[in-house]
């Protein structure tokens, strides 16, 4: 009886230690840079070509697949996220994404030119 509980407990240790592990593997993750930013806006761009991902802009219509690289800027690099646009010359549209330095997007908003 004395084993089993024994047992028990080192079992119980054993899980509390590694998930205490998984949560300090996470906090060396290191910051994303512009270049991953810009790449971040790009697939969220067709991404919302085809979905409406939540955000207050909704649906993209299919001219904004045509954006190249150049089409993408970083505006800002704050404390906590990146801003990037994206310029859509068909429709004169502007959107900014809003990226968390851990590479999530936080906020999508479009401006018209």
């Amino acid at each position: 009886m004395k084993k089993m509980i024994r047992t028990a407990i080192s079992t119980a240790l054993l899980i509390t230690c590694m998930g205490t592990g998984l949560a300090f593997a996470h906090e060396g993750h290191s910051v994303i840079n512009s270049e991953t930013a810009l790449n971040i806006a790009s697939k969220s761009v067709s991404q919302l070509t085809f979905s409406d991902l939540g955000f207050e802009i909704g649906k993209l219509d299919a001219s904004w697949k045509s954006l190249t690289n150049s089409n993408y800027s970083v505006v800002q690099v704050l404390e906590k996220k990146l801003i990037v646009s994206a310029t859509n010359t068909s429709n004169n549209e502007v959107i900014y994404f809003a990226i968390a330095k851990n590479g999530k997007l936080l906020e999508v908003n479009r401006r018209r030119e």
